[in-house]
């Protein structure tokens, strides 16, 4: 049976990264000092119209009321209570999308009646967005962590299923032709070529139904939960502290951040990059 690991990359890499090599002294401390300079620039902005009373006090926060707010947050556990609960909504949605939008991705991609099929009705129900959903959940579950899961799945799916059936697709012409000649069985295929040939999609997938969760959840916690940071800023609101609600917004953007510079990129490394340079 002829080797049925994961597509080689394309020539040049050799090149490619000895070129990269000999920058990356200087280009990452470089392009590091121009992220922290612009986060600065904006912080000063932030400040100056504070202080320029360009927005009304009671409702622009500035950057040193923020950081006051985040202490108080802390020590009385709010924001560790609410984090918790809106990571734990997060992360189970996207495990759910995943679970179904995977197969459901791959079958779709290698079946063209099962694209007839479904891609019809799937392209009807797309384009209602997830907070649509968000009163019939609560009817269907209830408010709370059932009705937010089911806002942040149903939102979620269709990322990771086109993603991974535009892979599949991908694929057809010399991998699939190959196993055909030598008679590779269907476990083979899927397990040796389809998978790995579409996961480069299939985290793509991930990372959008993952951006897509936090846009949801922010505002089905507003509505159908009385935890989270979605709840956190919007009794903010009725409070009239703008400074936790911007708290709620910077601890989703450093959970965003968290998530896509270290564990998308780590299971990147441990895959997709690992698995090319083995087969270059």
């Amino acid at each position: 049976m002829a080797d049925l690991s994961y597509p080689k990359t394309a020539g040049g890499t050799e090149a490619s990264n000895a070129s990269s090599s000999s920058l990356s002294w200087w280009l990452p401390g470089r392009d590091r000092m121009l992220g922290v300079s612009t986060i600065a620039a904006f912080i000063v902005i932030w400040e100056i119209i504070y202080r320029l009373g360009l927005m009304p006090v009671w409702a622009f926060p500035s950057p040193w009321k923020v950081v006051l707010a985040f202490q108080e947050l802390i020590a009385n556990g709010k924001l560790l209570t609410n984090t918790a609960a809106s990571v734990g909504r997060q992360i189970t949605g996207v495990l759910l999308a995943a679970l179904v939008g995977i197969p459901a991705g791959l079958g779709l991609g290698a079946s063209p009646s099962a694209r007839a099929a479904f891609l019809p009705l799937c392209r009807l129900l797309y384009p209602i967005p997830g907070i649509a959903w968000i009163p019939l959940s609560i009817l269907w579950f209830g408010v709370g962590f059932k009705s937010t899961v089911f806002v942040i799945f149903f939102s979620g799916v269709w990322s990771i299923m086109f993603n991974t059936m535009t892979g599949v697709q991908t694929l057809s012409g010399q991998y699939t032709d190959v196993a055909r000649v030598y008679l590779a069985s269907r476990s083979l295929y899927t397990m040796r070529i389809l998978i790995p040939g579409s996961l480069p999609y299939i985290i793509t997938g991930m990372r959008l139904t993952y951006g897509v969760g936090w846009r949801v959840i922010v505002g089905a916690e507003m509505i159908s939960s009385i935890t989270g940071l979605g709840f956190l800023i919007d009794d903010a609101r009725w409070q009239l502290r703008p400074d936790i609600m911007v708290c709620g917004m910077i601890t989703i953007a450093m959970i965003g951040w968290i998530s896509e510079n270290w564990f998308f990129d780590w299971v990147e490394r441990r895959t997709i990059e690992q698995w090319g340079m083995k087969t270059t």
